[in-house]
């Protein structure tokens, strides 16, 4: 029994190990990693467990590594103590023994086996220079954000940030339509409009359930139902939802939209739309499904929402490795991208038509700064409402703008 332990745990150092040196070296994010680069996808929890940790502690790990060596080790070397180190400090389900025996064969199997040394010596070294383990802002954000959110937000935003950030995201669904949860939901979670969301503490009972199968749940955070509840219904026929995948602020537009109105949700994204088609398919909805490019799509709505692409840095709590991928220039590429969206989006506003713009980011360049730019260059959409929601230990991060055209 102990061989397979020690054999399972490897897999998990080799597979959290491959999907740090993917982040790093392609700028991929964690969940595709998860989703699709493991070798050991059934091993999923526990490698998403180590790895979000790492993430969350990340200057941690920085720091006692680099009490460890007196010279920075090379990439790959750093990325096997990071990991064991993660483990070593946070992990109980494997002896500090059992993860340097483990990290030392990964290196050796890998054909580094004079690093392997290096890699004993660290290891067996580690418990006697630990850091001490701090909730301090300046000693668990990322240094570029940490400026930048130091010249935006109070000393108290920033600790109620940090401390959203160390916490892992509760478990949350919504409940469609007029479905009680009854025995599903622990308790009851604040969102807005009249969408309402409930806590689990038991996520199996929810992802097993009947209620889940045969969509009377969507699996979804509460800070996703600010965009959908900005519009005005009334009168509205066509809807347009032009990066819909995987359909869950569709659903909500859905729930809202008067007798004979008619919706289409658009996404580039074919594997992703395929998603859309199963939710809309478990709720009978007959909507239209297009898999295209923003400025592909034609015809004019009453309502378009464009809830486009963004840094995430305002759902940190499940992608903490966005914070860690933000970057001058990546925020850049993804203004340009926002600002295509966006337009295009404006095209397909009819006449007295809305346009509701969102993000998951908080940071001001994605949210009202964006509006600001757009408005400049086009006079005929006007703003009626714009709220930016932080991340907390309840609920992720959003920014959603209303803009009527005259």
């Amino acid at each position: 029994m102990r061989g397979v332990k020690h054999h399972s745990a490897g897999f998990v150092l080799s597979d959290a190990v491959n999907a740090l040196t993917a982040i790093e070296t392609e700028g991929v994010s964690l969940d595709d990693v998860l989703d699709s680069r493991l070798a050991h996808p059934e091993l999923r929890r526990t490698v998403s467990s180590l790895l979000f940790q790492y993430f969350r502690r990340k200057r941690f790990i920085d720091t006692w590594i680099a009490r460890l060596a007196s010279r920075p080790p090379r990439p790959p070397i750093r990325r096997v103590l990071a990991v064991a180190l993660t483990q070593l400090r946070f992990q109980t389900g494997i002896a500090p023994q059992s993860a340097a025996n483990i990290a030392v064969d990964f290196v050796k199997e890998s054909g580094r086996y004079p690093e392997s040394r290096f890699v004993n010596a660290v290891l067996r070294n580690a418990p006697a220079s630990m850091p001490v383990l701090s909730d301090e802002p300046g000693e668990v954000l990322p240094p570029l954000l940490l400026r930048r959110w130091n010249a935006r937000f109070r000393p108290d935003e920033l600790e109620a940030l940090t401390e959203a950030f160390l916490t892992p995201a509760g478990f949350t669904f919504r409940a469609e339509r007029e479905f009680v949860p009854g025995e599903l939901a622990s308790a009851g979670v604040p969102a807005y409009g009249r969408f309402r969301f409930y806590f689990s503490d038991d996520p199996g009972r929810v992802l097993g359930s009947e209620a889940l199968r045969e969509g009377n749940i969507y699996i979804q955070d509460p800070a996703a139902s600010l965009a959908p509840s900005l519009p005005d219904f009334t009168g509205v026929r066509r809807i347009l939802d032009l990066c819909a995948a995987p359909g869950g602020k569709s659903l909500m537009l859905a729930e809202q939209m008067e007798p004979g109105a008619t919706l289409v949700a658009a996404d580039r994204s074919e594997r992703r739309q395929q998603l859309t088609a199963d939710n809309f398919r478990r709720r009978g909805l007959d909507f239209a499904i297009l898999t295209a490019e923003p400025h592909e799509v034609s015809g004019t709505f009453d309502l378009v929402l464009a809830d486009v692409p963004c840094s995430n840095t305002g759902v940190f709590r499940r992608r903490p490795d966005a914070l860690w991928r933000f970057s001058a220039g990546e925020l850049a590429r993804i203004l340009r991208l926002q600002e295509e969206i966006l337009n295009a989006a404006a095209a397909r506003v009819a006449p007295g038509g809305q346009l509701v713009y969102s993000t998951c980011s908080i940071e001001l360049e994605e949210n009202g700064l964006q509006i600001e730019r757009f408005l400049s260059g086009h006079p005929e959409f006007r703003k009626v409402t714009a709220r930016q929601i932080l991340p907390s230990v309840e609920t992720d991060g959003a920014y959603a703008c209303l803009l009527r055209r005259d």
